[in-house]
């Protein structure tokens, strides 16, 4: 796999959003070739479920859960070309769309990636903007359709 979209990311666009597509049995083979690129990886499943199980009271949660996301990004993120926007992987973003969390899922990834390039591991089904999770298609999937999503290895500007 060639991990050298970074290098052709400007900055200027309003959504710096990625897809990196690829296979379920090689999602972890590609989050190390990512991290030996110099990009950070967050779990994003294992470290919101990690954080919400200490929130106390459930009216916050869905507060807690963005603000602790939007904290986690900023602070993963990091610059690894000279001059290019800062860069952070995400994976397993289905605790994003629990319906206890309240969370707009498009819109945090739309605001997140207006200053931080967002690079999407996907080894789900993808196709026409929406990113599905097997069998439920329908009801678990996350619209990407109105922005940008560049998937590696195709040519593309962010």
């Amino acid at each position: 796999m060639n991990l050298d979209f970074p290098n052709k990311l400007d900055g200027t666009a309003r959504h710096n959003l990625i897809l990196l597509k690829c296979d379920s049995n090689a999602l972890y083979e590609t989050i190390e070739q990512l991290k030996n690129a110099g990009v950070n990886t967050i779990n994003v499943g294992k470290e919101l479920s990690e954080k919400l199980l200490t929130v106390e009271v459930s009216k916050y949660i869905a507060i807690e859960a963005q603000e602790y996301i939007h904290a986690l990004i900023e602070k993963q993120a990091v610059g690894i070309a000279s001059g290019k926007p800062k860069i952070v992987a995400l994976y397993n973003l289905g605790i994003l769309l629990d319906q206890s969390l309240s969370l707009n899922t498009e819109n945090l990834l739309k605001e997140f990636s207006k200053n931080i390039t967002i690079v999407v591991v996907w080894e789900h089904d993808y196709s026409s903007g929406l990113l599905h999770w097997g069998v439920e298609q329908e009801e678990y999937y996350l619209n990407l359709s109105d922005i940008h999503v560049a998937e590696e290895g195709a040519a593309y500007e962010v």
